[in-house]
């Protein structure tokens, strides 16, 4: 396993110190470093997985996007893509090597502190959100999968292959689960009857303010960009459906909708709600409080 002593490895001068990262939340993809040398500061990131996933997000993740967290191309490919947008920067990639049989992956240490809610913040950080949201979503897409192109479906098959890997996670994680393998059948039929979503582009599955670094009231970056994938914009606002509140997402449809107009979720927020509590992207909260969450968004 790679450990502080063997980062030395990666950089041809003397390391001065290194500081292990907490990204906050438990089960993170990857072990992260601050590396300080003579000459500068780089953040090293090194896969925690030496299998595939085999279990909940990253299984989920694995067999709807094509996604494998062992591997840095989707880190670097979905980075790549953010950068083209200045407002909320990505870091650069420096280089990709191994060490101790995992990839590793040397990038730009960014300016800030990991951004701990987005209820809390000032209207103009929760706007300029918004603003940036959209112009990721303006990125879009006549596929799903992911940016790294490892997988790149018609958009057509998405709800069938969707409904495949909400069998799966359920089979293989939640057959002790009453409440969420009794409702399995009645989703499947469901998300069987949906129309395909219009807007496919890249979103986060597990968007969350923990992924953002912020400063004097902005935010400043965003660091885990793991699992990006190419997916119905329908999920980014799933996913803040349960780090918002009303106040905080009127703000954050004021900037989304200066550039693009916002999706009528009504038709997809069960099934798509019932799909990330399979993935635990908020951990093992009950079903029926999970589904029962506010609905700020239109629809």
């Amino acid at each position: 396993m790679t450990t502080a002593k063997h980062l030395h490895l990666l950089f041809d001068e003397p390391i001065m110190e290194i500081t292990e990262l907490d990204p906050g939340y438990s089960d993170h993809a990857s072990d992260v470093w601050l590396v300080k040398t003579v000459t500068h500061e780089r953040v090293v990131r090194a896969s925690r997985w030496h299998h595939e996933p085999d279990h909940e997000f990253w299984l989920g993740c694995r067999e709807l996007f094509g996604i494998d967290p062992r591997f840095m191309i989707y880190f670097h490919r979905n980075t790549q893509i953010l950068n083209t947008i200045p407002d909320i920067p990505a870091p650069h990639v420096f280089d990709i090597r191994e060490l101790d049989g995992r990839e590793t992956i040397i990038v730009e240490s960014m300016q800030g502190e990991v951004l701990r809610d987005f209820i809390h913040q000032p209207e103009s950080l929760l706007y300029s959100f918004g603003v940036w949201l959209a112009k990721v979503h303006l990125i879009q897409y006549d596929w799903y999968g992911n940016a790294a192109e490892t997988k790149c479906e018609a958009k057509g098959r998405f709800h069938q292959d969707l409904a495949r890997t909400m069998r799966l996670l359920v089979n293989k994680d939640y057959q002790a689960n009453d409440a969420i393998s009794d409702r399995l059948d009645e989703m499947v039929a469901k998300v069987a009857a949906l129309p395909i979503p219009e807007h496919f582009c890249p979103i986060l599955v597990d968007l969350d303010p923990s992924q953002f670094l912020q400063h004097h009231g902005q935010i400043r970056a965003i660091v885990d960009t793991e699992a990006y994938v190419i997916a119905p914009r329908e999920f980014d606002f799933i996913s803040l459906e349960y780090v918002l509140d009303l106040e905080s997402s009127r703000h954050v449809i004021a900037g989304y909708t200066s550039l693009l107009e916002m999706p009528d979720l009504s038709l997809y927020r069960e099934v798509y709600r019932y799909f990330y509590r399979l993935l635990g992207v908020q951990g093992q909260v009950e079903l029926e409080q999970w589904m029962a969450q506010q609905s700020y968004f239109n629809g």
